[in-house]
């Protein structure tokens, strides 16, 4: 029962934080970063979302990004402040002192927490601020918060969304004006006087998304992000100013690839039914395009997971805002399938010439494609099939994007448990000819079985990891896997020297030219 004694350590908590006006700050904590890695600020989406919510519902909020500080705050105190840690790791943000001295003022923290490689600095944030201030409320969120709870309750979290968390934190703010109690806060986790953990009733997935109200861009840091100049996505020049945003048209994909939290999102999950495909309607979407415009917003990066599910609809919205003046990137939602016309496995596929004429009409300048790997066997086993190798011409397809003025780049793998060094020197093939084909260049990722995803369980089933692995392990840049066909070192020589020999030397230079020196 949740009204046990043994609740009654958090019960406390919010007792005490109870107030008729409480106030909320939203947290991206400093990031981490490898010797040798591009350093770039996160600026997802997803405080955007949770602090939208919370001003709907009356509240205070703000929104505080570690690694690059308050709007017009100097950089030099944020993302150029870098610091080696004892992991070897290249901390990047604000000091911890001048994140209490923030913190001090809100009732509630909460913080994101999306990207496993991330953790450390999250969980050091984390038991700062607890050391700090022990009776404030500390909650977390995130696909690695979640899958990784015992470690953020260690480190002093109060409280865990389980799932998508509007309701939930906007239901956690009514409870501290005294609506309600913890029992009514959807989709949490907690641990109860005990240290067992506890778990309220999980909100249904947000169907209608066009009910959520507009991100809050203005409460991120834009001007510090424009200023650096250097989105997760894309190939910019070094120094060239880039005003850009990021916008969701879409939640949940129809796919369930091994390698992604998604595949473990489903219906009866401990995290709700939220992995399944929903859409905004098309005239929302226009809106949010036109609300980026007004903001001065030049660059928008679609983060959908599948952009072109609904390909009629995407066409219609492309269409719509095409008179916008915007330049539209993907670097995440393109399935290659969606991108041809024809059945997969009956016939060669078309290239799908009128979604690309859309597409560069709309203001599409990039396009990352995810070949995943030249491994038929690979990518129908951990990649739900979304390709047919065979059937796809690749030069076909890339010279059509760049007769449109659309430049495409390439995403790898390589080091699954079971790749032989056969299907590894295919894979580095391909990726040689496309970029030959007209690619803008190719980014090899190591196959990394993150906490969340399926491959993740598979991993441990099967004794390629540990359940308690270091999350600072765990990078898309570093094979980690024992116990495969081929030895992890390997596999990290070929990745490294696959990036340096596909692609163009320009390109290898600009990509060093923003590695930070210490």
């Amino acid at each position: 029962m949740l009204h046990s004694a043994r609740t009654v350590a958090v019960e406390q908590k919010i007792a005490a934080a109870k107030c008729a006006s409480p106030r909320f700050l939203l947290l991206y904590p400093p990031l981490q970063f490898s010797h040798g890695e591009v350093v770039k600020p996160d600026g997802s989406l997803s405080l955007a979302y949770l602090a939208a919510a919370l001003r709907e519902a009356g509240f205070n909020v703000d929104i505080l990004d570690c690694t690059v500080g308050f709007d017009r705050s100097p950089l030099k105190e944020s993302f150029h402040n870098v610091v080696e840690q004892d992991n070897g790791l290249l901390r990047v943000g604000l000091a911890a002192e001048s994140i209490l001295k923030i913190v001090e003022k809100y009732d509630v923290v909460g913080l994101s927490s999306i990207f496993t490689p991330q953790t450390t600095p999250c969980l050091e944030l984390v038991s700062q601020i607890r050391a700090c201030f022990p009776d404030k409320l500390v909650i977390a969120g995130g696909v690695n918060a979640r899958n990784l709870r015992g470690r953020f309750f260690a480190a002093g979290v109060d409280m865990i969304a389980m799932s998508e968390a509007e309701v939930t934190v906007t239901q956690l703010g009514r409870v501290l004006q005294g609506q309600g109690s913890l029992a009514t806060i959807p989709g949490i986790a907690f641990l109860d006087e005990d240290g067992h953990e506890r778990k309220t009733a999980m909100a249904p997935a947000i169907k209608d998304l066009d009910g959520l109200p507009m991100p809050a861009w203005d409460l991120l840091p834009m001007q510090q992000y424009w200023a650096i100049s250097r989105p997760h996505g894309g190939n910019f020049p070094e120094g060239q100013t880039i005003r850009y945003a990021s916008l969701q048209t879409s939640r949940g994909c129809p796919f369930r690839c091994a390698y992604c939290h998604i595949s473990k999102e489903q219906a009866g999950s401990d995290y709700g039914n939220i992995g399944a495909f929903r859409m905004k309607s098309v005239e929302r979407v226009f809106r949010e395009f036109q609300t980026l415009k007004d903001m001065g917003v030049e660059y928008v990066f679609i983060e959908d997971d599948s952009l072109f599910m609904k390909k009629r609809r995407a066409i219609e919205i492309f269409r719509m805002v095409r008179d916008l003046g915007l330049k539209l990137l993907d670097v995440n939602g393109i399935n290659i399938c969606h991108l041809h016309r024809g059945k997969q496995g009956t016939d060669k596929l078309q290239v799908d010439t009128e979604l690309i004429e859309v597409l560069a009409e709309a203001g599409f300048k990039s396009l990352a494609l995810p070949f995943e790997s030249a491994s038929q066997r690979l990518v129908n086993k951990y990649a739900s099939s979304k390709w047919r190798i065979a059937d796809t011409n690749t030069a076909d397809l890339i010279r059509t994007f760049n007769d449109h003025g659309i430049s495409v780049s390439g995403n790898y793998m390589i080091g699954y448990p079971d790749e032989s060094i056969e299907e590894v020197f295919d894979t580095i093939t391909m990726a040689k000819r496309n970029v030959e084909e007209g690619l803008d260049y190719a980014l090899f990722f190591a196959v990394v079985p993150f906490p969340g995803s399926e491959l993740y369980e598979i991993a441990v089933r099967d004794g390629h990891i540990d359940r308690e692995i270091n999350p600072d392990q765990m990078r898309w840049t570093k094979s980690i896997m024992r116990n495969m066909k081929i030895d992890p070192s390997t596999l990290e020589h070929l990745r490294q020297l696959a990036w340096l020999l596909v692609n163009r030397s320009e390109y290898v230079n600009r990509k060093r030219s923003m590695i930070p020196e210490v």
